[in-house]
């Protein structure tokens, strides 16, 4: 588990093909001081991952068809930054929201302008996942955890402050380019819920017709 609070910014060292996906290896020098190790999660660009093995400042990955089928990590190449977030302990300050790092859907950016003291970052993704995005609410980008300032039928907007810009990898991306998103998993258990409560209603009414 996640909190969305990036741990800093990494580069990809090299990509690989294997039979049913693709070995990564990204550099970041936060892996060398890090308590992590062999088989722990990493979030890389919002992507939970597990570590293979690190090599000094080096962490090497795989990802499996079915994330890169649902995120950028199949279009990357080698050289590109990513974020990159260690996972969660109990004693976690939660300074943003449960993220899980399994990501939705990739979403793209319409637009990343700076608004006086902060950025308005806008973000088109598929009409389906609407239903999740709510104004105030959270989502995370890239595995960054943000708050909508306002949302609409497939896309959703949101202020970023300096300090975001300036530990993330926001401060590389512009119009067009595409992200990893991850929608509320609170707003997904509700959801469930309210269909099963449903489904047992209509299971009543049909029991008192009968």
């Amino acid at each position: 588990m996640f909190t969305g609070l990036i741990s800093g910014i990494g580069k990809i060292v090299s990509l690989s093909p294997f039979s049913g996906g693709r070995k990564l290896s990204v550099r970041w020098n936060g892996f060398v001081d890090s308590a992590i190790a062999d088989g722990d999660s990493v979030a890389i660009d919002g992507v939970c991952l597990s570590l293979e093995k690190i090599d000094g400042d080096v962490g090497h990955f795989i990802a499996v068809e079915e994330t890169l089928s649902r995120t950028t990590l199949g279009k990357m190449k080698a050289g590109d930054s990513v974020d990159i977030e260690l996972p969660a302990t109990m004693s976690t300050l939660l300074h943003g929201h449960i993220v899980q790092g399994h990501i939705d859907c990739i979403g793209k950016i319409v637009s990343l302008e700076n608004a006086g003291a902060q950025y308005k970052l806008k973000i088109e993704h598929q009409f389906e996942f609407s239903k999740y995005v709510v104004e105030k609410g959270s989502i995370a980008v890239n595995g960054i955890s943000l708050t909508v300032a306002s949302c609409g039928d497939g896309w959703f907007e949101c202020a970023i402050i300096p300090e975001t810009m300036r530990r993330t990898t926001l401060q590389f991306k512009s119009a067009q380019d595409e992200v990893n998103i991850e929608f509320d998993i609170l707003a997904k258990y509700i959801e469930s819920l309210l269909k099963d409560k449903n489904h047992a209603s209509n299971d009543d009414d049909m029991a008192a017709i009968y």
